[in-house]
């Protein structure tokens, strides 16, 4: 669903209105910039619970017009490489070795690293921990790469512009509608609402579970594999018996 500005009404900002019971032509009892504000709140909500809930097959905001794949230069004797601030979740790290094969880091805590590990010199890169906004590399790289670095993230959901209207949220279509009930919330908490706000909370309570639900299984393509136990019937117990 669009985020406003549907002939008919049929948006998000309408949906909004309905649900604060402001008649769909009023635009200055709940203005576009503050529905815009508190939508973009509820994207980060969103966000947050579909990265909670994907398994493996990783949502990306469908509004993104690239893959949540960056390369970097790799860069001799450097071991500090920052993270975007859109990276939410680092997923995957690899790197050109010395011979410029691509080859897969194993993701490490500092604290489980040897003092030789950590203060090797520099060669082909084997793992990786992330510290606050960077990525370390042990042992740094002794050799310089172009677009050697390369990173797989998730990232945050696309916020609204109040000058939207076609735009639509980069998830499922069937929970767009928590983008208008989020703010209609918001809403109706700072004007003491009640009857509302209980009514929109207890909505969208059922709606988020419906969300974590569908990108918890939507990997469907995924082989389940079932293996057989054993079953001795009982004849371990009766021979401690005797």
């Amino acid at each position: 669903m669009q985020f406003q500005s549907e002939t008919n009404g049929l948006d998000l900002y309408s949906d909004c209105l309905y649900w604060c019971g402001i008649a769909s032509t009023d635009t200055t009892s709940y203005p576009i910039k503050d529905f815009t504000r508190n939508a973009n709140f509820a994207v980060d909500k969103v966000t947050s619970l579909i990265m909670r809930s994907d398994g493996r097959w990783k949502w990306d905001d469908s509004n993104n017009v690239d893959l949540p794949i960056a390369t970097i230069p790799l860069v001799a004797n450097q071991q500090d490489y920052p993270i975007a601030v859109t990276h939410l979740k680092i997923k995957k790290i690899r790197i050109k070795d010395s011979a410029g094969n691509w080859v897969s880091l194993t993701p490490v805590d500092r604290n489980e690293l040897t003092d030789s590990q950590l203060t090797a010199t520099a060669g082909d890169p084997k793992r990786y921990d992330k510290i606050g906004n960077s990525i370390f590399l042990y042992p740094a790289p002794s050799y310089s790469s172009v677009a050697g670095f390369e990173v797989q993230f998730q990232r945050a959901g696309n916020y609204f512009d109040y000058t939207d209207d076609t735009k639509e949220p980069g998830f499922a279509s069937q929970f767009h509608r928590l983008i208008s009930l989020y703010p209609a919330s918001d809403y109706c908490s700072v004007n003491g609402l009640n009857t509302r706000l209980a009514i929109i909370a207890n909505e969208i309570t059922k709606l988020t579970l419906e969300l974590v639900e569908y990108y918890s299984s939507r990997s469907d393509d995924k082989q389940t594999s079932m293996s057989l136990s054993k079953d001795d019937f009982g004849e371990s117990a009766l021979s401690d018996g005797k």
